[in-house]
């Protein structure tokens, strides 16, 4: 039996997820599997797209933990608890990809369903908050094991809200699970270290797809999965490794956190709707919106307007909402990546963390601020997007104005 070096192994169990995620996608792009009608509240795109890119990821990272265990590359068999727990989410998921017919609270449901099986086929149970008093409590399996169902429910939904833009939700990811991935090897951590380079993989391959055209999208079945395993990923590097501050996860992925819990505020308490009811009114779509009336504003002088006008009736419309969409995300990758530096240089220190996070807040809050003065002094009134491209529909089913003065 051939015997692989450590690095061979990484590169071998990486390169499978890779490849097999990007087969999966291509299987699915060229045969129009799932394509569905840019029609929606949230939709942001112009052409009908599949939904399935979640499932293409989980399909890579199931056969690269295939190919690892049958050469032996690395110890995974702990890891295949987790993914079994992962399966209820995943399923749930991808059946509202589908059919469209599983309500939210279904499918938090089915990530509590997951989050329980994790807790009890792979240990993953929060063990400590790094917290006076809070630590001891936590050796009580009716404290310890509501939490961590909380936790899992709110990091799935976490990953759902800011899949709001092409690439926005992938790039993220990669750089949450780089930073498990930097954690877990800094303190020797190879099961966590491996489970989070084949993630790592599996959303390159998808995010070369996704990213800037949006050729497949994520779908609640891929955002779902993709926060589970974060999430436990995150549990079981706090628990079994005492050298990490268990606040380091927590401001690794401030911002798709301080998103769900302004959205439901904003929602609640502000807007006084449900808490999962879904609105327009997130930063990214606010950048969207601000992007696109930027782009669609005339220019004197600028002939390719008119080029592009007379030669494809509504073309400079549809390229304007192509680049809008394409740019959102990078400006949040940003938010993203002051999260990874901080979490990473603070790792072990509790009150840092602590206070990134609380400060990340309150930037958040004042991104949001100015998106929303921006959009007023701009003009944007109406929200369009790109299932809407022509003039004559440019009026959406919402009134965004009135809702961004509510959202102050």
């Amino acid at each position: 039996m051939t015997s692989y070096s450590l690095l061979e192994s990484y590169v071998l169990f990486g390169a499978s997820a890779i490849v097999s995620t990007w087969m999966a996608i291509t299987l699915i792009v060229h045969l129009r599997w799932n394509n569905e009608s840019a029609a929606g509240l949230q939709n942001i795109h112009l052409e009908r797209t599949s939904r399935l890119g979640g499932a293409a990821l989980v399909i890579g990272y199931m056969v690269a933990l295939g190919v690892g265990l049958r050469l032996h590359l690395i110890a995974l068999f702990p890891a295949l608890p987790l993914l079994i727990a992962a399966l209820p989410v995943f399923v749930v998921g991808l059946w509202e990809d589908v059919a469209h017919r599983v309500p939210p609270r279904q499918r938090l449901l089915a990530a509590l369903v997951s989050a329980a099986l994790a807790s009890v086929l792979a240990q993953g149970i929060v063990t400590r908050l790094d917290l006076p008093y809070v630590d001891g409590w936590l050796t009580y399996l009716p404290i310890a094991v509501p939490l961590t169902l909380f936790m899992v429910m709110g990091a799935c939904n976490a990953l759902n809200i800011i899949d709001g833009s092409h690439g926005l939700a992938g790039g993220t990811s990669i750089l949450l699970f780089l930073g498990i991935a930097i954690l877990a090897w800094n303190v020797g951590d190879r099961l966590v270290l491996v489970q989070a380079v084949g993630m790592i993989c599996a959303l390159a391959s998808f995010l070369l797809w996704n990213y800037p055209r949006g050729k497949i999208f994520l779908g609640d079945a891929g955002a779902y999965f993709i926060g589970f395993m974060y999430a436990q990923l995150s549990i079981q590097l706090i628990a079994h490794n005492t050298g990490i501050s268990a606040w380091s996860v927590t401001a690794l992925a401030a911002y798709p956190i301080v998103e769900t819990l302004y959205s439901m505020y904003r929602r609640k308490f502000v807007r006084h709707t449900a808490a999962m009811q879904p609105d327009v009114l997130h930063l990214h779509s606010l950048i969207y919106a601000c992007l696109l009336r930027h782009g669609q504003r005339a220019r004197p002088g600028d002939r390719r307007i008119d080029i592009w006008t007379s030669a494809y009736p509504g073309g400079e419309r549809r390229r304007c909402i192509r680049g809008a969409n394409a740019r959102v995300a990078p400006l949040l990758w940003l938010h993203g990546g002051v999260c990874f530096a901080s979490a990473l240089y603070f790792h072990t220190n509790t009150v840092a963390l602590i206070g990134f996070t609380c400060l990340y807040g309150l930037v958040y809050r004042l991104c949001y601020r100015s998106a929303v003065r921006i959009s007023r002094n701009i003009g944007v009134s109406t929200m369009t997007s790109e299932s809407n491209p022509s003039p004559a529909l440019i009026h959406p089913p919402v009134q965004p104005a009135a809702q961004i003065e509510a959202a102050l």
